[in-house]
């Protein structure tokens, strides 16, 4: 389409220099010597262990915890059933390395829990090993399960569990038989995103002291000052992560369906000990991933010191204008990526490469940027101050905001593009006309989504911040590095509140889209 043209043009700027970053890095992180003394082959079967171990595990906990209450809440009515069905999304304000030091902190031998169940004769075991680090952090991430299964039960799942009651089948079988496998897609593609944060996490597996990939970058980078091997390690966790989408996309598309249904589902009624059982054991899971962390960090931290310290208020000020500013950039950037993609035929690959970076772990996107940029330009991109940082941030979360917007643009009637193309129109005036009224509301929530990863990351902040730059996230790795979960307390509960602010706009903003 001619009045699409320009903003191909205007692409190309952000195609290249994303095309250079990501093969100047694959050539330098396994085309240039790594040390050999650091780099050992002990250490590399080690993090193989370890992160594979993790993640698989996480996948696997957060699919236990997320299926039943994604069916229960979605199929079944109890007390207290409506609150639940949103409530048990709220760990997602939560970073899951607030959740590490919380869990750590209180479930320590010193700690409050640890101290309680000691009086009562019951001996707590440590959370700092693989398989209490994977049940901490799928406290943290298994609303990413829960929440694409109630989507899908609610367009897919229903009509096909009532055909599957009028056969006479059970509620228990047809789950089984019938509703988990049409449900595949969205619990392969939770379990991937629950997966993906597992591997870019930084502070959390450091806090719960499983040495993992983000865990030997950092210490490569910051310990050892060894460069290269750091690029080295970035680069295997990157064709790791590339496996890891490649099997998502055999697991997701080998389920597709093109049934989907808006129909009113009357929910099932439970009665009796069952009603108690689904309204406890909610009540349960809301307790101990919500509430106790909640509870936790309200007891460590001075509230009039979370909301009147002006280095606290720094933090925050630091915190919002660095998601702000990102934010608005990556939406600008990511709405010229979409439209040149809806226009484009022969482009659309490189756009596609210049925007996947959401699936690297932002360590990996730190280091990357940090070799590539001093290996072609001769300087260190830290040099740049903030803009570095908002480099390296843009490139990590561009993902999302693209995919808002192309998801918007295809839902433009093509009756309409094809009106518009009859007659001669200027860029601008179709644009302001046709496409930014259609995808305004996407816009809107691409750029409250990109607000709030950016607030909570942390490897690429701690990495590429300015020298006497903090944020909420570097600050609380600071403390819990050392084992100072009340100071951390502090900082924690300033991004909790600032993410609630923006899961509260973005719930709104979803909601009006409905």
């Amino acid at each position: 389409m001619a009045h699409l043209k320009i903003w191909k043009y205007l692409s190309i700027p952000w195609i290249v220099f994303s095309v250079i970053f990501f093969t100047g890095f694959i050539g330098l992180a396994f085309l240039q010597p790594a040390s050999e003394t650091f780099l050992t082959k002990s250490l590399l079967l080690k993090l193989f262990i370890n992160t594979i171990s993790l993640t698989a595990l996480v996948g696997f906990f957060t699919f236990i915890i997320a299926a039943p209450f994604a069916i229960l809440t979605s199929l079944y009515r109890f007390p207290g059933h409506q609150f639940f069905s949103w409530s048990l999304s709220l760990p997602l304000a939560f970073p899951a390395y607030i959740y590490a030091f919380i869990f750590v902190g209180g479930l320590e031998y010193s700690g409050p829990l640890s101290t309680w169940f000691r009086e009562i004769g019951i001996i707590m075991p440590s959370v700092r090993n693989i398989l209490g680090a994977a049940l901490v952090m799928s406290l943290a991430l298994y609303p990413y399960i829960f929440l694409l299964m109630k989507a899908q039960i609610k367009h897919l799942g229903i009509p096909i569990f009532r055909a599957a009651k009028t056969l006479g089948k059970s509620d228990i079988t047809a789950i089984r038989t019938i509703l988990l496998p049409a449900l595949k897609p969205a619990i392969y593609a939770g379990m991937i995103l629950a997966m993906l944060e597992t591997l870019a996490d930084f502070g959390g597996v450091s806090t719960l002291r499983v040495e993992t990939f983000t865990v030997a970058i950092y210490n490569a980078w910051f310990g050892y000052q060894d460069y290269f091997s750091g690029a080295r390690l970035a680069g295997i966790l990157f064709l790791f992560v590339l496996l890891l989408l490649l099997l998502s996309r055999i697991f997701t598309n080998s389920n597709k369906s093109s049934s989907v249904s808006n129909e009113a589902f009357d929910k099932i009624q439970l009665n009796g000990i069952f009603a108690v059982i689904g309204a406890l054991s909610c009540s349960l899971l809301f307790l101990i991933s919500f509430c106790l962390p909640l509870i936790q960090l309200l007891i460590w931290s001075d509230i009039k010191m979370v909301f009147l310290s002006s280095d606290n208020i720094q933090l925050f000020i630091n915190s919002s204008m660095l998601g702000f500013i990102t934010a608005l950039i990556i939406s600008c950037i990511a709405l010229v990526l979409s439209l040149a993609y809806a226009g484009s035929g022969k482009m659309k690959s490189l756009i596609t490469l210049s925007t996947i970076g959401y699936a690297l772990p932002g360590s990996v996107i730190a280091v990357g940027l940090l070799i590539t940029v001093n290996e072609i330009f001769g300087v260190s991109v830290t040099s740049l101050g903030i803009f570095g940082l908002i480099i390296g941030l843009s490139l990590r979360f561009m993902t999302p905001a693209f995919q808002y917007l192309i998801s918007a643009l295809n839902n433009i009637p093509q009756s309409s593009k094809q009106a518009l193309a009859t007659f001669p129109t200027s860029p601008y005036k179709a644009f302001k006309s046709l496409y930014l009224p259609s995808i305004r509301p996407a816009l809107l929530v691409a750029f409250l989504v990109v607000f709030i990863e950016v607030v909570k990351e942390q490897p690429a902040t701690l990495i590429l911040r300015p020298v006497g730059f903090e944020t909420l996230s570097s600050k609380i790795y600071n403390f819990t590095s050392e084992g100072q979960w009340e100071l951390a307390a502090n900082p924690s509960l300033l991004l909790v509140f600032l993410s609630f602010i923006l899961v509260y706009f973005l719930n709104k903003r979803l909601d009006a889209n409905e």
